[in-house]
């Protein structure tokens, strides 16, 4: 007898971007960027997918709830600069939240940015969070911390227009 073993994984990996731009000069129409304006700093870095994404990508699979049926809707800035942890249910220290600005997909990758105004904005930020599942709102961590990351940019001055950008990639392993 011959018995077939398959190891098939899955890997998921992802980077966040923050880009400070000249205020008013980066552009979204209908979800789109249509001018990327004038960029003075990108700082790119890892992130952790938290076990609550984790559970936001099995809960979705299974249908479980209206909570897993909803996907990446939001993004949030603060001040902590604690090691993102798996076990992440929210940021170290809140600054702002919004609605994600642009969100897209070109085959297994997956882009979720986030612009906030300098004044919206004006805040030393040193971490960066992506939100998600049915439960997301306005409010401070609500619905499920998909992604956790550091990102350190003083704009305290509120001198510039902050993007936060999540780009989820997954694939074969």
């Amino acid at each position: 007898m011959i018995e077939i073993i398959e190891h098939n994984q899955i890997i998921m990996k992802g980077r966040a971007i923050l880009e400070a731009t000249i205020p008013g000069t980066r552009k979204f129409e209908n979800g789109i960027m249509t001018d990327p304006g004038i960029v003075v700093k990108r700082i790119e870095n890892h992130n952790i997918i938290c076990n609550e994404g984790l559970l936001l990508l099995a809960g979705f699979y299974v249908d479980e709830s209206a909570t897993y049926d909803t996907g990446a809707t939001y993004c949030e800035i603060g001040t902590g600069s604690t090691a993102p942890a798996a076990g992440d249910t929210a940021l170290t220290t809140y600054h702002g939240r919004k609605a994600i600005t642009s969100i897209t997909r070109s085959n297994y990758v997956c882009t979720a940015a986030t612009f906030f105004t300098a004044a919206e904005a004006t805040a030393v930020i040193a971490e960066a969070g992506i939100w998600g599942g049915g439960d997301a709102a306005a409010g401070e961590a609500t619905g499920l911390l998909f992604s956790h990351f550091l990102a350190s940019y003083d704009n305290s001055a509120g001198t510039f227009d902050i993007t936060i950008s999540h780009v989820l990639t997954i694939a074969r392993g």
